[in-house]
């Protein structure tokens, strides 16, 4: 049986296409995991998206990224792996859309009320990030501007995983404090 699993990959199972990929660096074993992965990244991605063409460009930056992530990390579970992946690419995308405004001359108009409050904020906040505390500061830039998981950022700076949670927590509120002048 093994003989005939290595002449056909597709045979393989996902640690040993995972192990494979690790060893070969052969995109054909990406391909396999495209091939038997792609629809549950879609779904997924548009349980929180809403939209196919952005669900479209979720599952190829997503299988983009394997080619370095399966390098990087233990997978146990592909598809639970994969399904997190999946779910914490998407929450970043909805916060990136949060945070940009269009502008249209109806917008505008329409929004005067909210336009200073905007005009306020921007361009302070990189002053606001450098008040933070300096595992704040940290944590919240790899998080949001660098768009580090909370596991890259729990290896880079060598913080536990519940440290990393509550400084980007107590981070963001004291942005926000920080924004709002009253901090």
């Amino acid at each position: 049986m093994r003989f005939l699993r290595s002449k056909n990959p597709s045979l393989l199972n996902d640690n040993e296409i995972i192990a494979a990929y690790r060893k070969s660096h052969e995109s054909t074993m990406i391909a396999i995991l495209f091939d038997r992965y792609s629809h549950l990244v879609f779904g997924v991605s548009f349980n929180y998206l809403k939209d196919e063409d952005e669900c479209k460009d979720a599952v190829l930056q997503i299988f983009e990224n394997l080619t370095k992530d399966l390098m990087k990390y233990e997978i146990k579970n592909f598809p639970s792996w994969l399904h997190v992946v999946t779910k914490n690419y998407c929450l970043r995308q909805l916060a990136k859309k949060k945070n940009t405004i269009p502008i249209t001359h109806e917008n505008y108009v329409e929004e005067t009320e909210e336009t200073p409050e905007i005009n306020i904020f921007l361009p302070n906040l990189s002053g606001a990030i450098a008040k933070l505390n300096e595992e704040q500061r940290l944590c919240v830039e790899m998080f949001y501007l660098r768009e580090m998981s909370y596991k890259e950022i729990t290896d880079k700076t060598g913080y536990d995983l519940n440290q990393v949670k509550s400084y980007i927590q107590n981070g963001k509120r004291n942005l926000k404090l920080i924004l709002l002048n009253k901090k």
